[in-house]
């Protein structure tokens, strides 16, 4: 195994969308499933990783192992999670109150790690912690002192990682309220922040 770290690129835009929502336990077919005729949630959120300046696969650092994807850090600005005019145009009320978790609670002034994921089979060899790196990167060159990021409460194995990395808990979030979190068991999450060095 030979693991390369490296952007992304715009042809890896459909394996980035599976691995938001993957990690994400299904989010990303909740949010975009019917919004366009002809078009799969997937291949939604792939559209908008191409199109869009920010919530971009220009924010997606990559591990490779060869050809294939091991892992993935995407990160921006944590001010990028607003829930906008336009996404209200276009999403229903229960679809918005989701977002609503996590565009009210940020750290404000960080950078947010939308997603980190290693494929399982190869966790535990410190990818995790060099795409963390990455981002850690990516937030310093944009002008940041901290990364935030959301984790779900029974995650327990990345809250370590995490905070062998210099994370600390902001706060907790309950997601009861929200039928997809009730049907896949995900009753809380975790906001998080580590601050970096200058």
């Amino acid at each position: 195994m030979s693991i390369k770290y490296l952007s992304a690129q715009k042809q890896d835009c459909i394996e980035i969308a599976k691995w938001i929502n993957s990690v994400g336990h299904g989010h990303i077919e909740y949010l975009y499933d019917g919004l366009t005729p002809g078009r799969m949630a997937l291949e939604h959120l792939a559209f908008i990783l191409q199109e869009d300046e920010n919530y971009s696969y220009k924010n997606v650092d990559l591990a490779k192992d060869g050809s294939i994807i091991a892992g993935l850090a995407f990160s921006y600005a944590a001010d990028l999670n607003a829930i906008t005019p336009e996404i209200k145009s276009f999403l229903s009320k229960d679809r918005i109150e989701w977002l609503s978790y996590f565009s009210e609670n940020i750290v404000n002034n960080s950078w947010y790690i939308n997603t980190l994921g290693v494929a399982k089979e190869l966790r535990r060899q410190g990818i995790a912690k060099k795409l963390l790196n990455q981002a850690s990167l990516r937030a310093l060159k944009n002008g940041f002192q901290c990364l935030s990021l959301h984790v779900y409460e029974d995650n327990n194995t990345a809250i370590e990682l995490y905070e062998s990395f210099g994370f600390v808990i902001e706060k907790r979030v309950n997601l009861t309220r929200h039928p997809f979190f009730e049907t896949r068991n995900l009753s809380a999450n975790i906001l998080m922040k580590c601050e970096l060095p200058a």
